[in-house]
C-alpha cells in the first residue's frame, strides 16, 4: 500500500514539473515574441524617421537645383549674347577689315559673368546616411554630377581668370589709352584702332572664347539638363512619400 502511495506521488509530482516545464515555455515563447514586435514596431519607427528625413533632405535639395538652373539660364542668356558680339568680330567681319556697326565688341575682353552654383548640394547629400531606396538613389546621382561639374567649373573658371588677368595686364603695361578706357569708358583714336583694327585682339579675343564660351558652355548647358531631370524626379517620388 505504503509502495502504491509513493508511486502515486511520484507520478503527480512528475506532472507538476510537466506542467511547469510547459508553462515555462510558453512563458518564454511569449517574450520572444514581445520582443520580436517591439523590434519590429522600433524598425518601423526609425524607418519611417529616416523616410522623413530624406524627403526633407529631398525637398531642400529641390529648392536648391531650382536656383541653380534659374542662375544658370541666366548667365547662359548673358553668354550668348557674348558669342554675338564674338561672331561679329571673329566671323562675320572679314580678319583685313576693320570691326563696324558693334560698339560694345570693345568689351568683350574686360569681364565675363560665371556662374555661382551651390557649394552646399554635396554637403547636404553627404551627411545623410542614405539607402538604396529611390529618393536615395536619385540624391546619390546629383551628389555625383555635382561633383563633376564643380571639378570642371574649377578648371574652366580657373584658366579664364588668369587669361583675363594676362589681357588685362598686357593692355595695361602697352597702351596708353587703356586707364581712360577701362575707368572713364573712353577710347581716343588708338583706342579704336586696336579693337576694330588690329590682329592681336582678334587673336585674344579667339582664345577667350575657347577657353570659355566654347568648352565651359558645352558642359554647364548639359549640367543644367541633368538638373532639371533630377529636378522632374525629385518632385514625383516626394508626391508619393
Amino acid at each position: 500500500m505504503k509502495t502504491f502511495k509513493l508511486f502515486r506521488f511520484k507520478m503527480i509530482e512528475k506532472q507538476r514539473l510537466k506542467n511547469y516545464i510547459f508553462y515555462a515555455i510558453g512563458e518564454i515563447i511569449l517574450v520572444v515574441i514581445g520582443i520580436l514586435i517591439a523590434l519590429k514596431v522600433n524598425n518601423y519607427n526609425l524607418q519611417e524617421q529616416k523616410n522623413k528625413q530624406i524627403s526633407l533632405t529631398s525637398e531642400r535639395v529641390l529648392n536648391i537645383l531650382k536656383k541653380d538652373t534659374t542662375e544658370i539660364h541666366n548667365v547662359l542668356k548673358i553668354w550668348n549674347s557674348e558669342e554675338l558680339k564674338i561672331d561679329t568680330i571673329l566671323g562675320f567681319t572679314d580678319k583685313n577689315e576693320p570691326i563696324k556697326n558693334c560698339s560694345s565688341c570693345k568689351e568683350v575682353l574686360y569681364g565675363f559673368v560665371l556662374p555661382q552654383l551651390s557649394k552646399n548640394v554635396i554637403t547636404i547629400i553627404e551627411t545623410e546616411y542614405l539607402d538604396n531606396g529611390k529618393l536615395g538613389t536619385v540624391l546619390k546621382n546629383i551628389a555625383s554630377d555635382y561633383e563633376e561639374m564643380n571639378r570642371n567649373a574649377i578648371i574652366y573658371e580657373s584658366s579664364s581668370t588668369e587669361l583675363l588677368k594676362e589681357n588685362l595686364a598686357y593692355l595695361r603695361d602697352n597702351f596708353p589709352w587703356f586707364a581712360d578706357f577701362i575707368y572713364k569708358g573712353k577710347c581716343n583714336d588708338d583706342c579704336l584702332a586696336y579693337h576694330n583694327n588690329s590682329i592681336d585682339f582678334r587673336n585674344r579675343v579667339a582664345y577667350l572664347n575657347l577657353v570659355l564660351y566654347d568648352s565651359y558652355y558645352y558642359d554647364l548647358f548639359l549640367f543644367k539638363n541633368k538638373i532639371n531631370s533630377h529636378i522632374t524626379e525629385l518632385q514625383k517620388l516626394l508626391k508619393k512619400a
